[in-house]
């Protein structure tokens, strides 16, 4: 059985995935902390803390055939900004450096779409994108871009998850931009479902750095999916769109692409008004 160390393995994404891979796969975890753990209750992955470095005992403890980057610092908690390019470039550097060292067979990288001077994140998720493009003769690299997830048990700070919570507490008033910006939502379910076709598939693939754009390939407006939410939340919240400006570089239409996905034989299956019913119907 093939050892697969997953990065913010108490995370949305990294959590759900350690889950879902653990029955075919030995999985291992790094945290920032492990002082809370709490996504992971009920399963008993051996978890590393990595909030200044990468502890040497886990390449020393185990034989790391694959790495699953998923941690990162999106800067919503108004972290600093060393804070945000240590967690998302230079604790990965040291990751990259290890894995390199240890003879890693693939490291999958988990990357936004967000244009990089949107924010001090994407910035930084570019920047890291770049590094592992000029040292990818030393390990082979699959670049994962993903659209705006959601799902249940998303984070607060996610935007979907932010706007249930505030229509289904019906605040009087829900301050927005125009709405006008067009999105690519997709389900966590679909990108569990990617990262899983890349590690049946990875072998097949020419070159070592292949990029994929996690997209589920229906456009939807800002404006359209919240007011999808308040319908199914029976909400009594008001919504004031254009109360609030674009914020700097915003992106009005995106440019996804899943073919190179969809070649492999991944399809998005959650389409937006199922993916929100299903989100808004938890109970959290």
């Amino acid at each position: 059985m093939e050892t697969i160390l997953i990065t913010g393995i108490n995370g949305f994404i990294g959590s759900n995935l350690a889950k879902s891979l653990s029955a075919s796969y030995n999985i291992i975890g790094l945290e920032y902390s492990t002082k809370n753990l709490s996504r992971l209750e009920g399963y008993n992955f051996i978890v590393y803390e990595s909030s200044s470095h990468i502890p040497d005992e886990v390449f020393a403890n185990h034989t790391v055939d694959i790495i699953i980057h998923t941690a990162t610092f999106y800067g919503r908690n108004q972290e600093e900004i060393k804070t945000i390019a240590g967690a998302n470039l230079f604790t990965p550097f040291e990751l990259l450096d290890k894995g390199i060292a240890a003879s890693v067979k693939l490291f999958i990288n988990t990357d936004t779409v967000i244009d990089r001077f949107t924010s001090f994140y994407a910035l930084s998720k570019n920047h890291f994108r770049e590094w592992l493009q000029m040292r990818c003769t030393q390990i082979k690299v699959v670049n994962m871009q993903l659209e705006h997830f959601y799902g249940p048990g998303c984070p607060s700070t996610n935007f979907i998850t932010m706007m249930i919570d505030k229509m289904k507490a019906n605040e009087p008033r829900i301050d927005l931009t125009p709405g006008l910006q067009v999105r690519d939502f997709i389900y966590y379910t679909d990108i569990l479902e990617a990262y899983q076709t890349i590690l049946e598939k990875y072998s097949s693939l020419t070159g070592n750095f292949n990029n994929f754009q996690v997209a589920s390939g229906y456009h939807v407006t800002i404006k359209e999916m919240v007011e999808k939410i308040k319908e199914l939340t029976n909400s009594t919240s008001v919504l004031n769109f254009g109360a609030l400006a674009y914020r700097p570089n915003e992106l009005m239409e995106p440019e996804t692409d899943p073919s190179a996905l969809q070649k492999l034989g991944w399809e998005a299956k959650i389409n937006i008004v199922e993916g929100l019913k299903l989100t808004t119907d938890y109970t959290y």
